[in-house]
């Protein structure tokens, strides 16, 4: 499952939840669509914004006290409902458990999280205890093959300067 937004608390008092999305692709909170919460599918009647995210109403959320058991819950969609990305772009959960090299051939272990951080991406690879921090930016990364399983990263990542 890929979660695409997370209840944040209850809006008004007909079930409608208030929801930070966490996708890019606004099309999941359509009038009609299919997501998933604690295992039950549940289809949104109706969605707008608002200044920090959305308000969705849910099938089955009928009022306010049903809404509010559902905060900090996530929304869901399957793996295989995902949408496709454009090249050079990747769901989180496709990097996650890739080899990292640099191109010397050096291994920097498994990619084991991401953060999202203002500027760019980070990605956490671990490795015998030892943790690196690899910025998702063209001159860092060099290639990703998912199909593979590896990422190649520049070799400056390893150099440290003498402060």
């Amino acid at each position: 499952m890929i979660r695409v937004g997370q209840v944040t608390g209850a809006f008004g008092v007909q079930g409608a939840v208030k929801v930070l999305p966490l996708t890019d692709f606004d099309d999941r909170f359509r009038p009609g669509s299919a997501l998933i919460v604690e295992g039950v599918t549940r289809h949104v009647e109706w969605s707008r914004e608002q200044s920090n995210g959305l308000v969705v109403k849910l099938t089955g959320l009928d009022n306010r006290t049903l809404a509010e058991l559902h905060r900090g819950r996530y929304l869901e969609v399957p793996v295989d409902a995902v949408h496709r990305l454009p090249e050079g772009e990747f769901y989180h959960h496709q990097l996650v458990g890739l080899e990292v090299r640099t191109a010397s051939g050096t291994s920097l272990g498994r990619i084991t999280d991401v953060l999202q951080r203002p500027a760019n991406d980070v990605w956490v690879a671990r490795e015998d205890g030892v943790e690196h921090l690899i910025p998702a930016t063209r001159d860092a990364v060099l290639a990703v093959d998912v199909e593979q399983g590896r990422v190649v990263v520049a070799d400056w990542l390893l150099d440290v300067e003498d402060a």
